[in-house]
Order: C-alpha cells, then sequence, then structure tokens
C-alpha cells in the first residue's frame, strides 16, 4: 500500500505540457480548390516508349529459326549456388565448399493483347494466344533475348510449365511462364 501511495504521488508531481500551442491546422484546401486529375491509363503506342527505356521487349527463337517478339513481357530471375556444407565435430558452424552456380530460375509475365493490322482491338486474342502457346509447347531449348536477360547472361532457356486464366473481361490474355536457364556446353575427356 505504500508503494502505491507513492507512485500516486510521484504521478501528480509529473505536469505535461499542452501538445499543441497556437492556431488549429486548417482543413478547407489551404485557401485552394480541391483539384482533380483524369485516371491514368497505360500507352500501349510503342513508338511513345521507343528510346526512353521503359520497355523491355521478349524474343523468343525456335532451333529453326522462328521467331516471336513480345512487348509486355515482365521478368524475374534467381539463382542458388551449390555449396556443400560439412559439420566438423567439436567445432561450431561448417565448412563450405563452393561447387558451381546453379541454373537461373526464371519466371516470366507475358499480357497478350488482340492486335488487327498493327492496331489493338477489342477482340479476345485468340490468334495471338495460339501463336504464343507453339513456342511454349517446344521441346527444345529456346534462344531468348531482352536486355533484362542480357545482364544475367541468359541467351537460352527450357520451359517447364505455364499457366492462363481465362480473362473475358478485355482483350488482354496474362500467361505466366516457368522456366530454367540452358547453356551449350563442351566437355572434354582424356581418359580413352
Amino acid at each position: 500500500m505504500a508503494v502505491s501511495a507513492a507512485q500516486f504521488a510521484a504521478k501528480s508531481l509529473i505536469r505535461f505540457k499542452p501538445g499543441r500551442t497556437g492556431e488549429a491546422p486548417s482543413w478547407e484546401g489551404r485557401g485552394n480548390d480541391i483539384t482533380t486529375h483524369e485516371v491514368g491509363t497505360p500507352i500501349t503506342d510503342r513508338s511513345y516508349w521507343e528510346g526512353r527505356f521503359a520497355l523491355c521487349t521478349l524474343t523468343f527463337r525456335k532451333e529453326d529459326g522462328a521467331e516471336l517478339e513480345i512487348t509486355d513481357a515482365v521478368a524475374a530471375v534467381s539463382r542458388e549456388r551449390r555449396i556443400v556444407c560439412t559439420a566438423l565435430t567439436g567445432r561450431d558452424g561448417t565448412v563450405k565448399e563452393y561447387i558451381n552456380e546453379g541454373d537461373w530460375a526464371i519466371n516470366i509475365v507475358i499480357g497478350v493483347q488482340a492486335v488487327r493490322g498493327g492496331v489493338i482491338t477489342d477482340d479476345y486474342p485468340t490468334e495471338e494466344l495460339r501463336q504464343l502457346r507453339e513456342f511454349l509447347d517446344e521441346k527444345k531449348p529456346l534462344e531468348v533475348y531482352s536486355a533484362f536477360f542480357d545482364i544475367f547472361d541468359i541467351t537460352k532457356m527450357v520451359i517447364k510449365s505455364y499457366s492462363a486464366s481465362q480473362e473475358t473481361e478485355a482483350n488482354y490474355q496474362a500467361v505466366s511462364i516457368s522456366a530454367v536457364s540452358d547453356e551449350d556446353y563442351e566437355i572434354y575427356s582424356n581418359e580413352y
């Protein structure tokens, strides 16, 4: 009870200053009218973006030379190093042995739109999806080029899977692709 009385007495000695001094803030637009702006719309005309380095065109090429250029693609890459960790008895931590760099795991989201005569139309992109599927169903590595992939030295990839959920509210269809990088190797042996 004595402790309680002491805490009450200590609290009565503390005096807080008022949090705000002076005039209260005004929420009246600070003397001006509230301005409104139109909702932003994406600029899909490629000539507007050329030279601006905002869009990163993606190109697929089959072994037979057929090419497909995609202007609406966003890619993500990740890579894991192969390291063997060995525990030693009586010691904290592990001994790490670097083995090699793993393949690049690649995820791409592509936006497919209906284009007729070089103009985006209000149709479902049936033909464009069929053309994309021809490349995605290829059972061989695809050559791939974009400024983004060039940074990571990715020139070929193998499609592991792809998916699309039907979108009928617009002339736009998103397709998600999962792939892994591929490289040409030359293996030499002097054991024969």
